[in-house]
C-alpha cells in the first residue's frame, strides 16, 4: 500500500497538467476564431508629439548678412527686423538709377521745350502760308522739324517711364535687405549669422509658432477608421498632467507609415500607423514644441456605436 500512493499522486499530477495544457490551448484557439482586429466602440487613446508650426524666414535678395537683432527664444511680432544685409552695392545702384533718372528728366524737359518751338515755328508758317508771306519748302521744314521734335518727345519720356521704373525696382531691392517678421512667434533657430553670405530665399531664421500647435498622433489602421476630421481631443502632457488641453482633429494622413505589430506567424497581418493632426490653441505656450502628450480623440457618437454594433 505505501508503494501505491507515490504512483497515485503523480498519476493525479500528470491529470491537473493535462488538462491545465488543454484549457490553455483551448482559449488560445478560441481567442483566435474570436478576435476582432476593428474598432469596436469608445474613445481613441495613444501617445503623440507636440509641434510647433515652423516658419522660415529669408531674404528676397542675395547679399552678406549685417546685422541680425534677435536671439533664440526671442518673442517676434509682426513688422519686426530679424536681419539687416550690408548694402553698399544696393545702395550704389540706388544712385546710379537716381542719377540716370535726373538725366532722362533733362532731357524730357529739353526735348518739351524743343516741341514745344517747333509747334509755335509751324503756326507761324502755316498763317504765313494763308497769305503767301512764305515758301512750301519753309512749311515743310517747319513740319518736319516738329515731327523729329515730337518723335525726341516720346523717347525722352519713355526713358523717363524706365528709368522711375528702374529706381522703384532698385528701391525695392533695397528695402528688401531689411528682413522683417510677417507675423508673430519664437525664435527657434538662427540658421546664420552676421558676415556670412545668403543666396535668396535661403533661411535666416526660424520662428516657431505657438499660439496654436499642432499634436502629431500616430492611430493604428483597426482604430484609425474611427477617427474624422473636427473630432474633439483632450491632450495631457506630463509636466502638466493634472490639466486637460482641448484640440480638434484636423489631418488624417493617406498613407501609412511604420508597422506597430508585425506578423511573424502568418496568422496575423500587419497593423500599420496613420498620423492624426490635432490643433490645440496654446495661448498661454504652456506647450512646448516637442513635448511628449497623451492624446484621447473623442470619437462621435454615430462612429461609437456603429463600432458596439460589431461586437
Amino acid at each position: 500500500m505505501a508503494d501505491a500512493k507515490p504512483g497515485g499522486a503523480a498519476a493525479r499530477i500528470r491529470s491537473i497538467v493535462l488538462v491545465v495544457v488543454l484549457a490553455t490551448a483551448a482559449f488560445l484557439i478560441w481567442r483566435q476564431v474570436s478576435r476582432v482586429e476593428g474598432y469596436t466602440g469608445g474613445d481613441v487613446v495613444t501617445t503623440g508629439t507636440v509641434q510647433a508650426v515652423h516658419v522660415d524666414l529669408a531674404f528676397k535678395v542675395p547679399g552678406r548678412i549685417a546685422d541680425m537683432p534677435v536671439a533664440e527664444g526671442d518673442n517676434i511680432q509682426p513688422g519686426q527686423v530679424v536681419g539687416r544685409l550690408e548694402t553698399q552695392d544696393l545702395d550704389m545702384q540706388v544712385a546710379s538709377v537716381r542719377a540716370a533718372l535726373s538725366l532722362a528728366r533733362a532731357s524730357a524737359a529739353q526735348a518739351r521745350a524743343n516741341h514745344a518751338r517747333a509747334m509755335r515755328d509751324l503756326a507761324r508758317q502755316r498763317e504765313l502760308m494763308k497769305s503767301e508771306a512764305t515758301t512750301q519748302q519753309q512749311l515743310e521744314s517747319a513740319e518736319s522739324a516738329e515731327q523729329v521734335t515730337q518723335a525726341q518727345l516720346e523717347a525722352t519720356t519713355a526713358q523717363v517711364e524706365q528709368a522711375t521704373t528702374a529706381l522703384d525696382q532698385a528701391q525695392l531691392q533695397l528695402s528688401y535687405a531689411e528682413l522683417r517678421a510677417t507675423e508673430s512667434g519664437q525664435v527657434s533657430e538662427k540658421v546664420h549669422r552676421p558676415g556670412e553670405v545668403v543666396a535668396v530665399g535661403a533661411p535666416i531664421v526660424t520662428l516657431a509658432q505657438l499660439d496654436t500647435v499642432k499634436v502629431l498622433a500616430p492611430v493604428d489602421e483597426t482604430r484609425v477608421g474611427a477617427v474624422r476630421p473636427g473630432d474633439k481631443v483632450r491632450v495631457r502632457v506630463y509636466t502638466f498632467d493634472k490639466r486637460q488641453f482641448d484640440g480638434q482633429v484636423t489631418d488624417i494622413q493617406p498613407a501609412g507609415e511604420f508597422a506597430t505589430r508585425k506578423d511573424w506567424g502568418a496568422q496575423r497581418r500587419d497593423i500599420r500607423t496613420f498620423t492624426v493632426t490635432v490643433r490645440v490653441p496654446n495661448p498661454e505656450r504652456l506647450l512646448k514644441d516637442g513635448m511628449t502628450a497623451e492624446v484621447t480623440i473623442v470619437v462621435s457618437p454615430e462612429v461609437r456605436q456603429q463600432g458596439v454594433a460589431k461586437r
